[in-house]
């Protein structure tokens, strides 16, 4: 699905995602900050969805046998590491609740849960992101375009 076919919201959303994508390879926390406070004027759930389902299909084709301890220990150092310099409010919890995430691994409901600052996890998933793209090979344009094609067929599949 291209931009131009996306409902606003969608365009919206895709905005600031790329925008959190320029501002981690930009090395640009100001930027990085700004792309928070964009995605949370939209739909939470909705934001979460596409951070998620993006994740997923980059850790999927980067990892096309999954992953082991060792794997998620390497991402998680070649993630932190970079970041740590120039990023000094990096989460390292949610760096790893990123990864969790990613691979469906959710501490159950009554667990407790870190304090975060509301744009760990964004911030966290922009640097796993960055970090999966660049061991691919790959662009977010289309890497998006698909997640957003994704979504679409979740929408509109009939539910048994």
């Amino acid at each position: 699905m291209t931009s131009d076919a996306l409902p606003p919201a969608g365009r919206a959303i895709e905005r600031a995602v790329t925008d959190l994508a320029r501002a981690v390879t930009g090395r640009d926390e100001a930027a990085l900050r700004d792309g928070c406070e964009r995605l949370r004027g939209h739909d939470e759930v909705l934001v979460r969805e596409v951070l998620h389902r993006l994740t997923l299909g980059l850790v999927e084709r980067a990892y096309p046998d999954g992953l082991d301890g060792d794997d998620i220990r390497t991402l998680f150092g070649e993630v932190a590491r970079p970041a740590a310099p120039w990023l000094g409010g990096l989460d390292p919890d949610a760096v790893l609740i990123v990864l969790a995430g990613a691979l469906g691994v959710h501490p159950p409901d009554d667990a407790p849960r870190p304090s975060l600052d509301q744009d760990a996890l964004p911030i966290a998933c922009a640097l796993v992101v960055d970090e999966l793209l660049r061991r691919l090979g790959a662009r977010l344009g289309p890497e998006l375009a698909r997640t957003f094609d994704e979504l679409r067929v979740a929408q509109t599949m009939e539910m048994p």
